[in-house]
């Protein structure tokens, strides 16, 4: 499972969601966690299959996105959530290899990454990214200094 928040103007954030993961089967429903009173209720939107080690990223204040992921198989699918209405859309685009154990992070307002993972061929050095709000995806050409599943991302919003 994956966390991610909307940014809400000076205060801080305004949400978290939770999605996908394994119990004693792969999940498909999404939480959410309100910021600052830290309650919790269930979107009636769920992925677009239950799948677990997938990833997550977001356009603080816009959308989230979900992708890659485990289900019967590797998956590359991306799944969106818009955060105005926690309705759920599935990108066009897809990662450039289904993958699981992959990382994801973001540039707020630019564009997201999802990187590394594993896939049916192996471990994976590559970097996709999503380009903010057309939901393109495009793959660097910049990679991982080494091909990597379970890996973790984070980003700095507002530094140079």
């Amino acid at each position: 499972m994956q966390i991610f928040a909307g940014v809400g103007g000076a205060a801080g954030g305004v949400a978290g969601y939770f999605g996908g993961g394994f119990d004693t089967a792969r999940i498909s429903g999404i939480d959410k966690i309100t910021f600052p009173g830290d309650t919790k209720s269930t979107l009636a939107a769920t992925l677009t299959s239950a799948r677990s080690n997938l990833a997550g990223m977001a356009d603080s204040g816009t959308a989230g996105y979900f992708g890659g992921g485990y289900d019967t198989s590797f998956t590359s699918g991306i799944d969106k959530i818009t955060f105005s209405s926690d309705a759920k859309s599935t990108l066009a685009a897809t990662l450039t290899t289904a993958r699981y154990t992959l990382a994801g992070m973001a540039d707020s307002g630019v564009g997201g990454y999802f990187g590394g993972g594993d896939s049916s061929a192996g471990r994976i050095s590559g970097i996709d990214k999503i380009t903010f709000p057309s939901d393109s995806k495009s793959t660097l050409s910049a990679t991982l200094t080494s091909a990597r599943h379970s890996l973790a991302g984070m980003a700095d919003s507002g530094v140079l």
